[in-house]
């Protein structure tokens, strides 16, 4: 089993935001970008912070993501301490672009195996064991790190393919009815609102997940930055009180285009029937 560890507890001064790992690039927040990227290699996910990053500590517990207290001492002390969670995949929070195949590049390494992109480190690791004395360097590929909002202009201006996290279906807030039943062999990640498990799209696709009882492929959107044709407190009103809008009557856009057209990985049927799900701990209010 591997364990899959997200840094999140550095200072963000060049970035300006001291919990950067939150800023969005093409709705969804770097923090979730990562997470899903790791969910398709590794079998267990956890946060690692410092007690001053509420914010992001919060967002990771609420959707079921454990979360690792760290001195906040610097990078090398930190790490140091993540060896003990050993085989694990250690990242930054801030690769907008990480992808599976980046991660796969490492875990095929015997020995403490760190990234670079271009002959630079890019805050990719994998430690097969928790011995650190032995190591190598592994070319990955094309990464960019969000250092500083012109980072993150050029991250959303390429918005990067997003992968999905598996949750409990039971754990998120519709707020449209659904008429119809449909069936899928692929299904396109639900979009999400972080902050309060609202489906923002894919009713019919949860209605599905529901009935055959597979975990739910989520987008994680930051509903903040996300546009709509109705009053957004309406949405999450409704869907608190199960007071359902008729089907179609919302239109979420990111942008200017259709949540759904956000880049993001499907999820196939059969790959959903062997995928463990995270448990939501409803941490979330209306």
């Amino acid at each position: 089993m591997i364990t899959g560890i997200i840094l999140a507890g550095g200072r963000g001064e060049r970035f300006g935001d001291p919990e950067k790992c939150l800023a969005p690039v093409c709705g969804v927040p770097l923090l979730f970008r990562v997470a899903g990227a790791l969910a398709q290699v590794v079998d267990k996910l956890y946060v690692a912070t410092t007690t001053r990053h509420k914010r992001v500590a919060e967002a990771a517990a609420r959707w079921g993501i454990d979360v690792i207290h760290t001195p906040g001492l610097g990078y090398e002390q930190d790490f140091a301490r993540l060896a003990a969670y050993a085989p694990a995949v250690v990242t930054a929070c801030d690769i907008a672009d990480l992808t599976p195949s980046h991660v796969l590049k490492l875990t095929a390494e015997e020995v403490f195996a760190t990234a670079t992109s271009g002959g630079e480190y890019v805050g990719l690791s994998y430690l097969p064991t928790p011995d650190l004395s032995r190591w190598v360097d592994v070319e990955v590929g094309l990464l960019r790190d969000v250092d500083t909002r012109g980072d993150l202009e050029e991250a959303e201006r390429l918005c990067p393919v997003a992968y999905p996290l598996y949750v409990d279906p039971a754990a998120l807030k519709p707020h449209e009815e659904v008429l119809e039943e449909r069936s899928y062999a692929v299904v396109h990640p639900i979009a999400v609102d972080y902050k309060t498990a609202v489906v923002l799209d894919g009713h019919h696709r949860l209605r599905f997940l529901l009935r055959v009882g597979l975990p739910a492929p989520v987008l994680l959107l930051d509903y903040d930055v996300v546009d709509v044709n109705v009053d957004k407190g309406e949405v999450v009103r409704r869907a608190y009180a199960g007071d359902l809008f008729p089907p179609k009557t919302t239109w979420h856009t990111y942008r200017g285009r259709h949540v759904s057209e956000i880049p993001a990985a499907p999820a196939e049927v059969e790959e959903l029937r062997r995928r463990p799900r995270l448990k939501p701990r409803r941490l979330w209010s209306p």
